[in-house]
């Protein structure tokens, strides 16, 4: 004799069945303990109700059921599966984009600081060095464009200094000497400019450079001609006062720096007064392998 217990659940089953709540139904049913399929089968027959019905919807294993979805209904493992490895790649992507974006986000950055390296080194070479016309002690015209191909050591003077420019002019022919002993290191142009065309002629200026390297070339020119040389390389020159109408004895106060000039005709470095003849050969050396050899 089927008990009421079991009487009430079948009812209640086959409520909630016929109502198209399977879930619901199989749900109430796992709650009842003393509810069985062969109770179940039992009750089936007697009622005419199609125990594979319930079956199908009833699990019997001891692991947790699927979970359902928003319309009440188990989710397939299969899709399951396919959103797992949907999210994984996505996951993986998104991490690869990622890095790529760091890493090209770096190289811009490093493009960035050279460009703005080289604009510095531009700007800072713009400054110093230009056009000239000026005259050599042969009387024949000649330019920056003379000087093309060729490194140059360019030094403003005058040759009725007492002191200073002399000075200045053999140490000049000293680092040419020290640069004619290093094998690696190419020729380089000494050159004498005057800051006084009134009284330093070619011909003066020709027999004053013969005390120091005899590789100097002497330049002069017009007073205007000699303004734009010394404005293109900003040296600084004053003539002095004369003492009497005609008079030829006044210092020329001007600047006291020496300038390194590369094959292209660019501004590469200066030296001061303080400057040791060893200090500029290094410093030259240093200059001609980053022309030769730099970015």
């Amino acid at each position: 004799m089927i008990s009421r217990t079991c009487t009430r659940t079948f009812h209640s089953l086959i409520n909630r069945y016929l109502s198209h709540q399977p879930s619901s139904a199989i749900s109430y049913l796992s709650s009842t303990p003393r509810f069985s399929f062969s109770t179940c089968s039992t009750i089936t027959r007697t009622r005419n109700v199609s125990l594979n019905a319930i079956r199908s919807n009833c699990r019997t294993f001891s692991s947790e059921p699927p979970p359902l979805n928003k319309k009440g209904r188990q989710t397939p493992l299969p899709f399951m599966l396919l959103s797992f490895a949907v999210c994984a790649a996505l996951t993986g992507a998104s991490y690869a984009y990622s890095h790529f974006k760091k890493i090209e986000m770096e190289e811009e950055r490093k493009k960035d600081e050279e460009r703005k390296r080289k604009e510095r080194t531009t700007k800072g070479k713009a400054l110093i060095g230009g056009p000239f016309v000026l005259v050599n002690t042969e009387g024949e015209t000649v330019t920056e464009k003379t000087f093309m191909g060729k490194w140059a050591l360019i030094y403003f003077g005058f040759t009725f200094c007492p002191d200073i420019c002399p000075e200045e002019l053999e140490k000049i022919g000293e680092i040419i000497e020290l640069l004619d002993k290093t094998p690696e290191a190419p020729k380089v142009q000494p050159i004498f400019i005057s800051v006084d065309p009134k009284r330093d002629t070619p011909e003066l200026i020709k027999s004053y450079l013969q005390d120091f390297h005899p590789d100097f070339i002497g330049l002069t020119g017009t007073k205007e001609q000699v303004k734009r040389a010394t404005k293109a390389y900003r040296v600084y020159f004053s003539e002095g006062p004369d003492q009497a109408e005609g008079a030829n004895e006044y210092i020329v106060d001007h600047s006291i720096v020496t300038f390194l000039v590369d094959p292209k005709g660019n501004f590469a470095a200066n030296f001061g007064q303080r400057t040791s003849p060893e200090e500029a050969v290094s410093k030259i050396i240093d200059k001609m392998n980053d022309f030769y050899h730099g970015d």
